[in-house]
């Protein structure tokens, strides 16, 4: 009896002590969870992405040490109307592996991000680097 009670706690102490896997889900109740991920504190990134019909969209991304974003983009030189130019975007981000930040927004989208000690590099919808010649115009930079 001893022998099947010892077998049962060492179980459940190495059940207790196991590392789960990330858990990953687009619901904005769960985060993902990712073992060893460097702490950030509030960081702040700005910059200006490129735009199709406008002369660029001016970019400040605020993440704070509680997991949550804000971000802030400005539409330049866009149509008559300037006061519609500005928009506002909050949610959580997260870091998967050690260099890939995800930012979900409230409304369930997520943008990538190579970060870097001091720039993050927009990815593209698969994950993966931009290239081509306006790659460098997707940084944002650390302030």
């Amino acid at each position: 009896m001893k022998i099947g009670y010892t077998i049962f706690l060492t179980g459940l102490l190495a059940a207790c002590n196991s590392s789960s896997s990330p858990i990953a889900s687009t619901d904005s109740a769960y985060k993902t969870v990712v073992p060893n991920t460097p702490l950030i504190d509030a960081e702040k990134y700005v910059g200006t992405l490129p735009c199709a019909d406008c002369e660029g969209i001016d970019v400040s991304l605020q993440l704070n040490r509680d997991s949550s974003y804000a971000l802030n983009l400005e539409y330049k030189g866009n149509g008559d109307d300037s006061t519609n130019n500005s928009f506002k975007e909050t949610g959580a981000w997260s870091i998967h592996g050690n260099d890939t930040l995800y930012l979900t927004a409230s409304k369930g989208s997520v943008t990538k991000y190579f970060k870097s000690d001091t720039a993050l590099m927009q990815l593209d919808g698969d994950g993966n680097r931009i290239t081509g010649p306006l790659a460098d115009n997707y940084i944002l930079h650390k302030r």
